[in-house]
């Protein structure tokens, strides 16, 4: 007797498992057929509200940009490199500062370095480093930058703050390469030997020319010799012939040795 009592009752619990596992199987299932469908609205909705947001950050004028500065630029005008660089108006998130900062290395050559830098909402900055650059070389209304061995940096935009020198004999330039026939070693010392002039010019047969006083009268530098030497016989004949009145068509000190002065017939 005791036994059918624990047989019934062992049969009643094994019932109840059953049915609680069936009920437990059968949530679950709902659980499975609902949950995709709640993902997937998840998912979109997340999916509108980025590009929503998107929407705001590349259209909303507060986030164009508005202010450009440059830094660190002596030999290139800064409006010149905002200007190149066309960042103006432009999604702030859209851009990219290394392709930037490589499109202006690439135009100016006497740029060592290019750093771009964006800070939001509107703002940008080109921080740059120049190569020495030692003057620029002039051909037929077309510049370019040379460091202090003469080699042509890159074809300049504009003038800059360097002296000059104007190419009367139409020598080659090639970018990466130095100016053939031209005495650089001369050149650097001249230059440096008159800080107050900003304009030479130069022949293959004359070397250099500098033209001094109000009546710009040509002097003939030459292509070797003692730069510091010549100036100061240079400055010693200007003083003196300005104190006459002397009408001069040329000063020759290609040989400082031997000046030369071609006077006017007054």
């Amino acid at each position: 007797m005791a036994r059918r009592i624990q047989r019934r009752t062992t049969r009643s619990q094994t019932r109840r498992m059953a049915d609680a596992l069936t009920v437990h199987g059968g949530n679950s299932g709902a659980d499975r057929n609902t949950s995709p469908r709640s993902g997937w609205a998840a998912s979109i909705f997340l999916l509108l509200l980025s590009c929503v947001l998107l929407g705001v950050f590349l259209w909303d004028d507060r986030f164009q940009v508005r202010s450009v500065a440059v830094k660190g630029a002596t030999l290139v005008d800064e409006q010149e490199i905002i200007a190149e660089a066309g960042l103006a108006g432009r999604p702030i998130f859209l851009l990219n500062s290394r392709a930037v900062a490589s499109e202006l290395s690439a135009r100016f050559g006497c740029f060592d370095r290019v750093r771009v830098q964006t800070r939001l909402p509107d703002r940008v900055t080109i921080q740059v480093t120049e190569k020495s650059a030692m003057l620029l070389w002039e051909r037929q209304g077309s510049y370019w930058w040379l460091d202090n061995d003469g080699r042509v940096l890159s074809l300049a935009g504009g003038h800059g703050e360097l002296p000059i020198v104007h190419d009367r004999s139409g020598l080659d330039v090639s970018i990466g390469s130095r100016i053939a026939g031209v005495p650089w070693e001369y050149v650097r010392e001249t230059i440096a030997a008159l800080p107050a002039v900003s304009d030479f010019e130069y022949t293959l047969e004359d070397g250099l020319i500098v033209f001094v006083t109000t009546e710009r009268w040509p002097v003939y530098l030459g292509s070797d010799g003692n730069p510091a030497y010549k100036v100061a016989v240079l400055r010693e004949l200007t003083a003196a012939l300005a104190t006459e009145s002397a009408e001069v068509v040329y000063i020759d000190l290609k040989n400082e040795q031997r000046p030369a002065i071609k006077m006017g017939s007054g």
